[in-house]
């Protein structure tokens, strides 16, 4: 009984989250400008994680290995 009452909570929760992303979704696809700074918005995150993980693997190689410089 207690396992059959959390499954429909988690499927609740799914069929919820679904349906607000698909009006999210739906939204910005209806407004051209909204989808055009939702596109910009992604596409600046994307350029920040690359450029974070440029800098993480250079700072690597800078980084002395227990007190002994490569």
């Amino acid at each position: 009984m207690k396992d059959a009452g959390l499954y429909l909570i988690i499927g609740g929760v799914a069929i919820f989250v679904l349906v607000f992303i698909g009006k999210i979704f739906s939204f910005i696809a209806n407004n051209p400008i909204l989808g055009l700074a939702f596109i910009a918005i992604i596409f600046g995150i994307i350029l920040l994680l690359l450029n974070m993980i440029k800098e993480n693997k250079k700072a690597k190689k800078d980084e002395p290995f227990r007190g002994v410089d490569k």
